[in-house]
């Protein structure tokens, strides 16, 4: 589990496409972004939970 916790943004940091705008190459960047899109997700994943509890 810590391995993958290490692994995917790693991943995702290596796998960005090359001549996207959007794609951060700082890789400082990249973590900061990428621990915002976590937050992001895991907070409407909260939510949806909490506006259906028996999911």
């Amino acid at each position: 589990m810590k391995l993958r916790l290490l692994t995917h943004p790693i991943w995702q940091y290596m796998n960005q496409p090359v001549l996207d705008r959007h794609s951060v190459w700082n890789f400082q960047r990249f973590w900061y972004f990428y621990r915002l899109e976590l937050l992001r997700k895991c907070w409407q994943q909260e939510c949806s939970q909490k506006s259906h509890p028996y999911r």
